[in-house]
């Protein structure tokens, strides 16, 4: 009986670094190129240590410095615009790839008793009672961009400042007249969310 030359079809064997053992190791998921581009542009803020905020604009936002300065914590700022953005997105339908011709409810939580949604109205509330012009500043920081890698255009202007005063290369403009007074703006709205998520963890 003739012998068979190698392997004749069935599923190939996958490819990939592997440990000693032979079994394959997981493959990490390092995100999109405009997400490993960003990285390494922030690796020079923090000591090389916030790779993981570099996907938000909050957390580039923080990276750089423009959360500092006030009188809540800047990373406790980051995340209450994160936890806001969470819950909104909870609150609110999500965009979705597929077409919603249903009009189902794609929402995570509602509910007046869902704990979730009364954190929420709670931290709407509070961005709300800082002021249209805050509320609207907030958006631009945390919710508008949530779905995509961009920034809003006068955060884009701003980081690009911080990154030449750290000697990286930007592609874009400078800050313009208003543009840090929008920022500001943006933590003023947070700035109640934060203290108050300091105080339930207290």
């Amino acid at each position: 009986m003739p012998k068979r030359k190698g392997r004749q079809g069935g599923r190939k064997k996958a490819s990939g670094e592997r440990y000693p053992g032979g079994r394959l190791k997981p493959r990490i998921d390092l995100g999109s190129d405009r997400t490993i581009d960003d990285r390494a542009r922030f690796r020079v803020f923090h000591s090389g240590k916030g790779d993981q905020w570099a996907g938000t604009p909050i957390g580039r936002a923080w990276l750089v410095g423009l959360l500092d300065g006030y009188e809540v914590d800047a990373a406790a700022i980051r995340d209450a615009g994160l936890a806001y953005a969470e819950l909104y997105w909870s609150h609110y339908p999500a965009p979705s790839a597929v077409a919603n011709y249903e009009g189902e409810d794609r929402r995570g939580s509602h509910g007046e008793n869902d704990r979730r949604e009364i954190l929420f109205m709670a931290m709407d509330a509070a961005i709300a009672n800082a002021g249209q012009a805050s509320r609207a500043a907030v958006h631009d920081l945390v919710i508008d961009c949530h779905w995509t890698t961009l920034n809003a255009i006068w955060l884009d202007r701003l980081i690009n400042e911080r990154l030449i005063r750290a000697r990286q290369a930007v592609v874009g403009h400078l800050p313009m007249r208003g543009d840090f007074e929008r920022m500001v703006l943006a933590v003023q709205g947070l700035l109640a969310v934060a203290a108050g998520t300091q105080r339930r963890a207290a």
